[in-house]
């Protein structure tokens, strides 16, 4: 693909995502809730997002891959290797703690 079609197709990409958000948030800031920092993340994520899927697509448009045999094997042997090390180094199992938020810190102290 030329430099002209890929600033194309990017531009479609972007309009159709545009289009979406306008037709769900008709009147902009009246019906949009989030912040604009909020905003910001939403499409600095989504950036990525296309930036990841495009790459990705270019690298399997141009990379010769080995058999699917071949990475099946690959990524099992990893997948095992990771079990095997999280095993060893957190037996009891990885605990992820999410902190609570404000609003339900509040709504808990009302109820008392």
């Amino acid at each position: 693909m030329t430099t002209v079609e890929w600033a194309l197709l990017a531009a479609a990409v972007v309009y159709i995502c545009l289009l979406a958000v306008a037709l769900k948030y008709p009147r902009v800031r009246e019906h949009w809730t989030r912040e604009r920092r909020e905003t910001l993340q939403l499409l600095l994520s989504a950036a990525v997002f296309l930036l990841l899927f495009f790459l990705l697509w270019y690298a399997s448009a141009t990379l010769d891959w080995p058999d699917a045999v071949t990475i099946t094997v690959w990524v099992c042997a990893f997948a095992f290797a990771g079990l095997v090390l999280v095993g060893v180094f957190a037996p009891q199992g990885v605990r992820i703690r999410f902190e609570k938020k404000k609003d339900s810190v509040a709504a808990d102290d009302d109820e008392d």
